[in-house]
């Protein structure tokens, strides 16, 4: 199904609001671009009216429009430079300059009609093309000023000045082609970066997500451990990590095939998922194999979680078909104490697990203690 809407936008708001933030900087950069070129020609211009018309009310008039529209790129360009108010203002700004731009190029037809006559059209059309090459991917707010400032450009060549209407009907031609192709331009572009971004996105998503489980990749996780170890290192914070196995899997898939072995994947990461916290990192590392995260938790933190996972796929029944069938996870902690990497603290863990197994398997072993069993239902001891 297609992501975008008839503007060629996302229709998911959360998912189109990413796409602007990372597409920000681009945008940015050609808008100050823009702004920028607006500003020096306008001065330029200021520069030839005037030697053009001399010092009279004429040459005054002419120079109010440029003003208008140099010193509101000027704000634009300051706002745009640092960066503080938020981008919809940005968009109404930038919309606001290109009005200005057509309304002092109309200025300038009605002053100089004489000289210039239908001259400045393609110069009008070059703006306008302009505006629309360089703007941000979205539509509607450039289209509206353009669409609004070739009006008031049209208006004022058809009813102040005496032209030909086959000199107003060229020029409509011009403007409305202009407006027509610089459209269409941003709405296949925009259509093309949001193929694009949706793509790129969800091969992050491949990479970052356990297609069966949803939880972490083997690869994200990983990845994410290593950033926590570096950082529990340097700051001196505790950090454990679990190691948990789905005991006697490959019975499971022998027995009630592999499909079902699926289900009991997908539904022991997600009663693991329930009990963890948001700042903890959980993921496959593969077949029935799990990694557990834990920032700023102790041996005696990561053995108390270990207990909750275990308990919450221990305590019911998981449903195949019309029977029910009994899983139960074996666990290995280990804390980080003088570990060299991630990938020896991991070793640990992996080692505990080992011995979970090795003794019986429905158990939490951690390193520094030996084994951990759930006696009742709320009591752990430690043998």
């Amino acid at each position: 199904m297609d992501k975008l809407n008839f503007m060629g936008e996302f229709k998911d708001s959360a998912l189109e609001d990413s796409f602007q933030r990372d597409k920000w900087p681009s945008v940015r950069f050609r808008l100050l671009f823009l702004y920028l070129v607006t500003i020096v020609a306008y001065i330029a211009c200021g520069y030839s009216h005037y030697g053009d018309l001399g010092p009279g009310a004429e040459f005054h008039t002419i120079l109010l429009g440029s003003l208008s529209a140099c010193l509101l790129g000027s704000f634009a360009f300051i706002l745009l430079w640092a960066d503080k108010v938020s981008r919809r203002v940005q968009y109404f700004c930038m919309s606001l300059c290109m009005f200005s731009v057509m309304a002092a190029e109309s200025l300038e037809l009605l002053v100089k009609f004489s000289d210039i006559g239908s001259l400045s059209v393609p110069v009008t059309v070059f703006i306008v093309l302009a505006y629309y090459i360089l703007l941000p991917p979205r539509i509607i707010m450039p289209f509206i000023a353009s669409v609004c400032g070739s009006v008031l450009y049209l208006s004022v060549l058809a009813t102040v000045l005496p032209v030909q209407s086959s000199s107003f009907l060229n020029s409509a031609c011009y403007l409305v082609l202009a407006n027509i192709f610089g459209a269409f331009f941003l709405y296949t572009f925009g259509r093309s970066l949001r193929r694009e971004y949706a793509a790129m996105e969800d091969l992050k998503k491949l990479v970052a997500v356990d297609e069966l489980t949803g939880v972490c990749s083997r690869r994200r996780v990983l990845e994410a451990g290593d950033c926590i170890f570096k950082s529990a290192l340097r700051f001196n914070n505790k950090l454990s990590v679990l190691m948990m196995d789905i005991d006697h899997f490959k019975k499971v898939n022998d027995d009630h095939g592999h499909c079902v072995g699926d289900e009991v994947l997908k539904e022991t990461a997600s009663r693991c998922s329930d009990v963890l916290r948001e700042v903890d990192h959980f993921g496959r590392l593969g077949g029935e194999e799990f990694l557990v995260i834990l920032p700023h938790s102790g041996v005696h933190d990561g053995i108390k979680v270990a207990e909750r996972l275990r308990s919450c796929v221990r305590e019911r029944m998981f449903k195949v078909g019309e029977s029910y069938l009994p899983v139960s996870v074996s666990i290995g902690v280990a804390e980080l104490r003088g570990h060299g990497d991630f990938k020896s603290l991991i070793q640990e863990a992996d080692e505990q697990l080992y011995r979970a197994k090795k003794c019986g398997r429905d158990l939490v072993c951690p390193a520094s203690l030996k084994i951990v069993r759930q006696v009742q239902s709320n009591e752990v001891s430690v043998k």
